[in-house]
């Protein structure tokens, strides 16, 4: 099998975003419109593994260059800047000098379609090795093809050349068979086609698309694929469009989670869910959902409605979380989180627990069958297995004048009454109990009860000596 490259273009602008960030670096579900075309050209070759990942850079390539260094693809890569961007014929003749030596097989891809499939990327490259083209185009069939470059055909049905919009005849501008700007290519093979591009037409650009033509009349193999879905592979250029797609891969999404791991997801125009999410069998989702990151949710779920789940995030089987908010943390089997709690970063949560309403957690190891059921704060803090934290405990876990913070510790089987503070640094021992409204300043040995309250005196009569002062007062 020959070595597989890909050249990725994301020299463009993107005036119409009207956005100070460079276009490529949008994010669709969570991810920046770049990391997800990256993405699905590793995962199209992630069998074999793809050799190397070169990025074309143009406008804001500085942006653009760092973003990838810190979100690299799953494969070796490096850029090359197209100055001036004279068209995608120039920009991949950035890379020619990177290809010295190389013989393989090259996927040339846009980088601004964020919704492009990596399953679409290996059919492109099944068809190709199989029909054993100098080059494969991506091509598709829209309502409007205005704008686009028309596949234009020879009476064979054979591809002959491929003409931008600008420079089409009233005829082939009726076309409707588009270029998606997405092709496979033989290199070196195509070296020759590439050094021959010419800028003589309206737009005084080098066309990657003249390769189709200048391959065909040179008798080699061209060969098109017709992708189906043109919404597959639009690219973006302003934030309509991005909405646009944005749908379309949440549409996706759905579908496949319906259709291929059996989750039932109740009104998939209001859940969000990206493509990085794994939802097991038997699973619910309820509108108002979005859930966007590195997350992965058992089976027999309830998830929802209205529950926010960010970053990285494990769930385990039988878990429900209902209109809440989850971020970077792990969550046990037959756990109960909400409604109204807030799991910040850094949390576990062991099987069986539950985390209340009004609960925010922040850095808490919990363990098994604890319970922090409702109007806490629990933060910088671990708790046993069978832990009770009583309605309005607080762990107090920041000084305001060292800006430091400490754990709070509470073995197994302790717990609070109702409005305890807990000044961190602070432990609880094993059944331990706290005394409601206590404030905590010192460990609580094994079994003991702490009381840290002032005693109650009642003053008899008190509500009927107020009432005759108020009058008296009138």
């Amino acid at each position: 099998m020959r070595p597989v490259r890909a050249i990725v273009l994301a020299a463009g602008q993107g005036k119409r975003m009207k956005s100070n960030k460079p276009k490529v670096l949008h994010e669709v579900l969570g991810r920046a419109i770049l990391s997800r075309v990256m993405d699905a050209v590793s995962a199209a070759v992630e069998g074999e593994g793809l050799e190397h990942l070169h990025l074309v850079v143009g406008h804001s390539a500085e942006i653009v260059t760092d973003f990838v260094v810190n979100n690299p693809p799953l494969c070796p890569f490096s850029t090359h800047l197209q100055s001036p961007q004279l068209g995608t014929g120039h920009a991949v003749m950035q890379v020619m000098p990177a290809l010295d030596g190389f013989e393989g097989t090259l996927i040339v891809t846009v980088g601004d379609a964020p919704v492009l499939q990596s399953n679409t990327l290996a059919e492109l490259l099944a068809t190709h090795r199989e029909k054993k083209a100098v080059i494969t185009a991506l091509s598709t069939v829209v309502p409007d093809p205005k704008n686009y470059g028309r596949m234009v055909r020879d009476q064979d049905g054979k591809v002959r050349g491929i003409v931008e919009d600008k420079d089409a005849s009233p005829g082939e501008k009726l076309i409707n068979e588009v270029n998606t700007g997405i092709y496979c290519i033989e290199w070196p093979a195509a070296a020759a086609g590439l050094n021959s591009l010419s800028c003589d037409n309206k737009q005084k650009e080098y066309y990657l698309t003249d390769l189709v033509a200048w391959a065909y009349h040179s008798n080699h193999v061209t060969e098109t694929m017709v992708l189906t879905d043109f919404r597959e592979v639009c690219g973006i250029n302003s934030r309509v469009e991005l909405a646009e797609a944005t749908v379309h891969l949440r549409d996706i999404t759905a579908t496949k989670l319906a259709l291929e791991s059996g989750v039932t997801i109740v009104d998939p125009s209001a859940t969000w869910i990206a493509p990085e999410v794994s939802i097991g069998e038997e699973t619910v989702v309820l509108p108002g959902c979005y859930l966007i990151g590195n997350i992965q949710i058992g089976s027999n779920c309830q998830i929802g409605p209205f529950t926010v789940i960010k970053g990285v995030v494990k769930v385990g089987n039988n878990t429900t979380i209902n209109n809440s908010q989850v971020n970077n943390s792990v969550i046990g089997d037959g756990v109960k989180v909400g409604p109204f709690a807030h799991v910040r970063e850094g949390n576990v949560i062991g099987d069986s627990s539950k985390v209340g309403n009004f609960v925010e957690l922040k850095k808490a190891d919990i363990g098994h069958h604890s319970n922090v059921s409702h109007l806490s704060y629990v933060g910088d803090a671990v708790l046993g297995n069978h832990v009770n934290i009583g309605a309005g405990t607080i762990t107090a876990n920041y000084d305001h004048l060292t800006k430091k913070k400490a754990r709070t510790i509470i073995n197994d089987g302790a717990s609070t009454g109702s409005n305890s503070v807990l000044v961190a640094p602070v432990e609880l021992g094993v059944e331990a109990v706290v005394g409601a409204g206590s404030v905590v300043t010192k460990a609580v040995p094994d079994g003991a009860l702490a009381v840290a309250r002032a005693k109650q005196a009642n003053v008899e009569g008190w509500s009927a000596k107020r009432k005759a002062g108020a009058l008296t007062k009138s």
